[in-house]
């Protein structure tokens, strides 16, 4: 059996070659492959590492690069007409757990800033994740916080402060939050009889059971909900969340009122969980775990969702494809799991947090390997066409972009 090296090209391209092949073999290979690369397909990098977004090739070469001047928050996005969303640390934060932010900044085509905008008080911090909304108006995520005695009233088991999330919508211009969503509203604990929320997690498919975790953890960042993503056809908001290695999907059609009772919006469940999956354990349910660790709920336009699932084995993440079929129902009992239509798996393929995929115009899937900063391209029968290992050790995730896309053209290239 030929023993396989592996040969990393130049421009970042890995190919794997038998030791008695000769290197006008391996040329050929090179050569192959780089006829097969879309030269109008490029990458965009949220570089953590340097505090900077890179528009690059296949091959590595920067066409733009914005220089933040500040600390990246994590997320960036480029809009069709050339300018950027970037999510930014601000200083002096209330909460500084892994993916804080708190600074909202959109960066016209030319670099000068449009609008800056702050979420960052002593009583809450934005982080992680941010997405622009057609109506002008941004989606996030923030944290706040619970004292020990508020904490204990709603029936939290931990000795600790409580810092839960809430989804914010804001009209960056006039910074008016138009929607809100708070999980403390949504929770459900067994812990103490006594204490508001009490119930039955198995018989609670809808609500959230606050003391899931709270035991291996020792501070109040327990849910770190690191991802969003709104399907503004249905109105419904994908959370990928981290500590309990799930996905939650929300109604956005309520008001800000009913998102804090269960009665209201297209569901008639307010601002309680509509669907889940990934983890039946965390309301004491049946079915498979897929997930162990979440990023990036990232919606295709087949209504399916990938996302990068980072421990999904010892040491090792995979991606994983879900069919989505709304309208949801969650029943207590009964298998909820959505069925896994595709995924990707490689032994050296890691990354304990950050990452995210997503779907390529020629149908293969871009995978960023968030603490490698390694990309790769795989088809969907697995084989991985190109993987590139990048300049950059720290990767929130990475986009795909094509040249005749409208922010590309907007932006001069």
């Amino acid at each position: 059996m030929k023993k396989l090296v592996m040969f990393t090209a130049l421009i970042g391209i890995t190919f794997l070659y038998s030791c008695n092949e000769d290197m006008d073999e391996i040329s050929e290979m090179i050569e192959d492959y780089e006829d097969e690369m879309d030269a109008g397909t490029y990458f965009l990098v949220a570089d953590q590492q340097n505090n900077e977004a890179h528009l690059i090739t296949y091959e590595g070469i920067e066409l733009f690069n914005w220089d933040f001047n500040a600390s990246l928050g994590n997320d960036i996005n480029l809009l069709v007409d050339g300018r950027m969303l970037v999510a930014l640390k601000a200083n002096n934060v209330a909460y500084s757990y892994g993916g804080y932010g708190g600074i909202f900044r959109m960066i016209n085509a030319d670099q000068s800033t449009a609008w800056e905008v702050s979420y960052s008080t002593s009583e809450y911090t934005a982080h992680h994740d941010v997405e622009y909304l057609s109506n002008g108006n941004i989606i996030f995520i923030a944290w706040e916080g619970l004292t020990l005695a508020e904490g204990a009233a709603q029936g939290f088991a931990a000795n600790y402060t409580l810092n839960p999330e809430t989804i914010i919508e804001m009209n960056p211009l006039t910074q008016e939050i138009v929607w809100k969503w708070s999980v403390i509203d949504h929770i459900v604990q067994d812990h103490d009889d006594s204490k508001a929320n009490f119930g039955s997690v198995a018989d609670n498919p809808n609500k959230v059971d606050v003391n899931y975790n709270y035991s291996s953890r020792n501070d109040g960042d327990i849910f770190h909900i690191n991802g969003l993503t709104l399907d503004e056809e249905t109105d419904l908001l994908y959370l990928t969340v981290n500590n309990y290695s799930e996905v939650w999907v929300l109604d956005h059609s309520t008001s800000t009122a009913e998102a804090s009772t269960s009665t209201g919006g297209k569901y008639s469940l307010g601002g309680d969980l509509v669907y889940r999956f990934g983890n039946p354990e965390t309301y004491d349910n049946v079915g498979t775990a897929t997930l162990n660790n979440v990023h990036y709920p990232n919606l295709l336009g087949t209504g399916n969702l990938l996302v990068y699932a980072n421990n999904a084995y010892a040491n090792q993440s995979a991606v994983i494809e879900y069919i989505l079929a709304p309208p949801y129902s969650l029943v207590a009992g009964e298998d909820n799991e959505p069925a896994v239509t595709w995924s990707f798996t490689d032994s050296e393929m890691y990354s304990s947090g950050l990452g995210s995929a997503v779907r390529m115009k020629n149908g293969n899937t871009l995978i960023a390997e968030g603490r490698d900063g390694t990309l790769w391209e795989v088809t969907a029968t697995g084989e991985t066409k190109w993987k590139y290992k990048t300049n950059y050790s720290t990767i929130w995730r990475t986009y795909v972009f094509n040249s005749d896309d409208l922010a590309i053209e907007a932006l001069g290239l």
